[in-house]
């Protein structure tokens, strides 16, 4: 009637299969976890790079998206209003011109002729609301 201990079914080896199963799991949850974090970053980061003649040409697919547009500074045509950080400006490429609307500290370098990258919002035909200014340096350097 009473069994011996040897016949006694051990439970060691399936606490041992199931704290590897619970490890494995972990895992996969930390993984898909990590995975989803890096694709949601880079889906609110990403920012379409264009020229203004694209921007033009897309017109209104891309109004309201966040947009980055490069261009030179059109000399001439930067405005700052007094007592605010308001700056407008024109940039052009090739295609043609884009009237900027920018709030905030403009790069050191920042000046007519410069080229600058803006990030921002297209608000259609009118103008360009940006609210970033990136000032690329100029490399030219003259032997002494």
């Amino acid at each position: 009637m009473t069994q011996a201990a040897s016949e006694w079914p051990t439970t060691a080896g399936s606490f041992a299969g199931v704290r590897h199963l619970r490890i494995w799991i972990a895992v996969a949850v930390a993984l898909i976890g990590v995975a989803y974090l890096v694709t949601t970053s880079l889906q609110n980061n990403a920012v379409y790079y264009l020229t203004v003649g694209e921007l033009r040409s897309a017109g209104a697919q891309l109004e309201g998206q966040p947009v980055r547009v490069a261009g030179n500074v059109v000399p001439g045509t930067i405005v700052r209003e007094p007592g605010s950080f308001t700056v407008q400006f024109e940039i052009a490429d090739e295609s043609g011109r884009l009237p900027i609307v920018y709030k905030g500290v403009v790069p050191d370098i920042f000046g007519p002729n410069i080229e600058v990258v803006v990030e921002g919002k297209y608000d259609g035909p009118g103008t360009f609301t940006a609210a970033t200014l990136l000032a690329k340096c100029p490399s030219k350097f003259e032997s002494a």
